[in-house]
């Protein structure tokens, strides 16, 4: 009679420190949990806004890196979702009287059709060619909400009513503005980091590596590219809403604008594309950066502002080319080898 020896007791797993693919980290939870404490401080209202954009931008961040960072497809005319979704909720509330709440799933709808539809069109296109369709899919956008005045209300813009009420998600403190944008923040992520982590992200890394291996692999590269645009406009569009909330007032020069576009590219390049945690460490980094150069010297020094916020750019882009993202698991992996 044979004694099988007993098998050692498993080990309890722990959280990684630091963020890692499709697995949440001490890390992130302590960011979350720092930006609960930020909500509750008392700040100044300037400040207040600064926070309320920044988890915004984070957001947004992550929501064209689904496009950018993980399918491989750079796109410059996120605006055109943003402002879709914006334009969308807006009208129905003002025209049609329906709470925010549910527009902004509309315009993530729409955003969504509107983004499938443009990568079924342009998706075969490789590197600049496909930059430049969608920088002009979002031109064309932005001349449609520019002429079409009776919908959109044309160059003077779209207003929503100051009227504070839950139902139309409209708030008197700016407090109640940053916990909804920290719920977007929060709800992008936790797609983003399921998605990662799932059959179907491992069809973006390897259609975005190697379109040709992924293709002989049995993946079909147009089907996976499409839903992730899709995707990624339809969190967009939920964006362009929260922001029009936000502000009351839509402009289409700004709302659809390239350089808009170029913002939401920006924070996963700087922040670590293709990562999760990326864009948010982007939007925190340039986000308030970029807001308080401009409320402390714009007037005072016009233009300096710019030169300030370029410069601190260029600086994180030459020493940083992973993004900040790869530099704190550069300074993690430091740690562990100290004795």
């Amino acid at each position: 009679m044979s004694i099988e020896p007993l098998a050692p007791p498993k080990k309890p797993k722990r959280l990684p420190v630091l963020p890692q693919r499709g697995k949440l980290s001490m890390f992130e939870i302590a960011l979350f949990v720092a930006c609960l404490v930020l909500i509750a401080v008392e700040l100044s209202q300037n400040l207040r806004d600064v926070m309320v954009l920044t988890f915004l931008f984070a957001g947004l961040g992550l929501a064209w890196n689904i496009a950018g960072g993980y399918a491989g497809l750079i796109s410059f005319g996120h605006a055109a979702f943003f402002g879709i979704g914006a334009y969308t909720s807006t009208i129905l509330f003002v025209s049609a009287g329906l709470t925010p709440w549910i527009g902004l799933w509309c315009g993530g709808v729409l955003a969504a059709a509107a983004g499938a539809l443009l990568a079924l069109i342009c998706a075969r296109l490789r590197g600049p060619f496909f930059i430049l369709s969608t920088l002009a899919a979002a031109e064309v956008v932005r001349i449609g909400a520019l002429n079409w005045s009776s919908l959109t209300g044309g160059p003077e813009g779209l207003s929503i009513l100051p009227v504070a009420n839950v139902a139309n998600m409209v708030f008197v403190s700016k407090t109640a503005y940053a916990v909804l944008m920290l719920a977007y923040v929060v709800f992008v992520y936790a797609i983003t980091k399921a998605l990662e982590g799932s059959r179907y992200g491992y069809y973006l890394f390897a259609v975005r590596d190697d379109e040709e291996a992924a293709s002989a692999a049995g993946v079909n590269p147009l089907l996976v590219r499409t839903a992730a645009m899709g995707l990624s406009a339809f969190l967009t569009g939920i964006g362009g809403s929260l922001f029009a909330q936000y502000f009351l007032y839509l402009d289409p020069t700004f709302v659809i604008s390239p350089e808009l576009s170029f913002q939401f590219a920006l924070l996963p390049a700087v922040g670590g594309l293709g990562t999760a945690i990326g864009p948010v460490l982007g939007s925190f980094l340039i986000t308030p950066l970029s807001e308080l150069l401009r409320s402390y010297l714009g007037n005072a020094a016009a233009g300096l502002h710019l030169v300030i916020y370029s410069a601190g750019l260029i600086v994180v882009m030459l020493y940083f080319p992973g993004g900040l993202a790869a530099a704190l698991n550069r300074l993690g992996r430091g740690w562990k080898r100290k004795p």
